[in-house]
């Protein structure tokens, strides 16, 4: 399941709003009531669009759960953004939105699925996050929370927390949001093969769906076709024109025979249509043999 994380260093945010008077959407609160508080804050404030951020701050003991919306909904990380016209017409019942708190001692999964940010020497941030084998992760930046691009080359999941390491931005307020793309694949799982593959983006490009494929084969039969053995699709977000790049990581290698052979083959179709010859934009050329286990890298082709 996909999910996403917005977040923005605490020493980039706009200043509180002093209280509820000031026209908030929603009516926070927190539970239990002794879990944690919540800040409400205006994040940006224009004739079309009034962008809000509710920060759930859990109280000693409590750590973030969740967040249950009006009239339905659910969000899992404790800065949660709502962005609204004030030109159309809201009826000014209450709009409840919670924060759910647990005791910390209560937990038996991984807690802060979402990003932290802390401050490193040389005007640096490092923005830390826990992963999962299998899934991809893209890091966007914005600085008006509507126009996001790229702020740093995916990285793939490998169970253990992983970092980006970015300067900090001089002048104004930029915010992060973290992508995940890809299927969770259990923890103790052992990769057959990860690598990275590179490409070449040109103006305008739209991005488009990486589809990896690892094949299995028998060396001594000839006229026997090759059998998938594992693949995984990865959405390629677009980018400015210049030098991009994945990571992958894919198959289980204890379910790989050592008397056969292994190739991948990948492609990149262009709106989401997997398969389709007509949308492939990109593909990987030859013959990519690989070993079991390994890691692959390669640069793609543009083919149109």
């Amino acid at each position: 399941m996909t999910r996403s994380a917005t977040i923005c260093a605490a020493v980039f945010m706009l200043s509180l709003a002093a209280s509820l008077g000031q026209g908030f959407f929603y009516w926070p609160q927190a539970s239990p009531a002794d879990g944690g508080t919540i800040d409400s804050s205006i994040a940006s404030r224009a004739e079309d669009a009034i962008v809000e951020h509710y920060q759930a701050v859990p109280a000693p003991g409590y750590v973030f759960d969740s967040w249950s919306l009006y009239p339905r909904g659910e969000h899992g990380e404790s800065l949660y953004v709502h962005t609204y016209d004030p030109r159309l017409f809201y009826t000014e019942e209450i709009k409840p939105i919670t924060a759910h708190f647990v005791k910390e001692d209560t937990i038996t999964g991984p807690v802060g699925e979402g990003l932290e940010i802390r401050l490193t020497a040389n005007d640096q941030m490092e923005l830390t996050f826990p992963t999962k084998w299998g899934t991809s992760y893209w890091l966007f930046s914005s600085s008006n929370l509507q126009d996001w691009v790229p702020a740093a080359v995916a990285i793939a999941g490998n169970g253990q927390d992983k970092a980006y390491t970015l300067p900090v931005p001089k002048g104004g307020k930029l915010f992060y949001r973290l992508a995940v793309y890809g299927p969770e694949i259990p923890d103790n799982t052992e990769i057959a093969v990860s690598g990275s593959l590179g490409i070449e983006w040109w103006p305008g490009w739209p991005g488009g769906s990486a589809w990896i494929r690892l094949w299995e084969y028998h060396p001594l039969i000839a006229d026997k076709s090759a059998d998938l053995f594992a693949e995984q699709i990865i959405e390629w977000p677009g980018g400015a024109q210049g030098r991009g790049g994945i990571e992958f990581e894919l198959g289980d290698k204890s379910k790989a025979n050592p008397a056969l052979n292994y190739y991948i083959t990948v492609s990149l179709y262009r709106d989401g249509k997997v398969g389709d010859l007509e949308s492939r934009i990109y593909f990987l050329d030859g013959f990519n043999k690989v070993d079991i286990p390994s890691t692959f890298s390669g640069d793609l082709k543009r083919i149109k």
